[in-house]
């Protein structure tokens, strides 16, 4: 009898071990176990150099006189000769606007105590030059008629959307081929998939502009625009899970 209790519970316990053993598989083609992906992050920098189409310039009159009112009523006089010779350029009404008005007091300091020379009236106008062509033709008209101060020449372009839009594929490209280098360096041999792009903003490189002493602008002083570099940003990310 106790023989047969143990040949009875020999075969049960068999039974459960082969039991467990063929359910393993069967369990394992049925769940669905998340798959393990491996990611890869890289930046991208594309740029574009396009040339300006359109000029931005400062021109000004200052008057220093004894009295304010003198003053004043000088810097007035010029001005309007100033602004007529600009018109006469050809610019827009629209396109020249005051950017600076102010009268102040002088003093000398050269001594031990300030003495008061006398008043100062500035008075400055915002050009938009839309044809650059005309940029020399506008310094020596002010010039001409009483400008005194000729500053912050400096060129752009009116609409950089496009330019923008090229550098932005730039970068996406060249960020694609990083993260297909590093994903050959890690030994992966798997197709990548895209998970996010990320813009990382854009830098615009203005060529540089210098003020001109007033003998170089009366000369005649060459204009070379120069190019405009457009710089954008971006992050990618692959990974080898779609």
């Amino acid at each position: 009898m106790k023989k047969f209790l143990i040949i009875a519970m020999a075969l049960v316990m068999g039974f459960l071990v082969v039991t467990m053993i063929g359910g393993v598989p069967a369990q394992a083609e049925t769940d669905e176990t998340p798959k393990k992906g491996i990611s890869f992050l890289a930046n991208g920098t594309g740029k574009v150099s396009i040339d300006p189409d359109i000029a931005y310039l400062t021109v000004g009159v200052t008057v220093e006189r004894d009295k304010a009112a003198d003053a004043m009523a000088d810097n007035n006089e010029l001005m309007a000769a100033v602004l007529e010779a600009i018109k006469a350029t050809g610019l827009a009404e629209e396109d020249i606007k005051t950017s600076r008005l102010n009268l102040e007091v002088v003093y000398d300091y050269s001594g031990s105590n300030r003495v008061l020379k006398g008043y100062a009236a500035r008075n400055s106008l915002a050009l938009t030059i839309r044809d650059l062509e005309k940029i020399a033709d506008v310094i020596d008209a002010t010039v001409e008629t009483g400008a005194t101060d000729i500053s912050n020449l400096y060129f752009d372009k009116e609409n950089r959307d496009e330019a923008y839009d090229q550098a932005l594929a730039l970068a996406v490209e060249r960020a694609t081929t990083k993260v297909n280098v590093l994903a050959k360096a890690a030994g992966v041999d798997a197709e990548l998939f895209p998970r996010t792009i990320s813009e990382g903003g854009v830098q615009i490189y203005y060529p540089a502009a210098r003020d001109m002493a007033m003998e170089e602008a009366a000369a005649g002083v060459p204009i070379v625009p120069g190019q405009i570099e457009i710089t954008a940003n971006v992050s990618v990310e692959f990974s080898t899970v779609e």
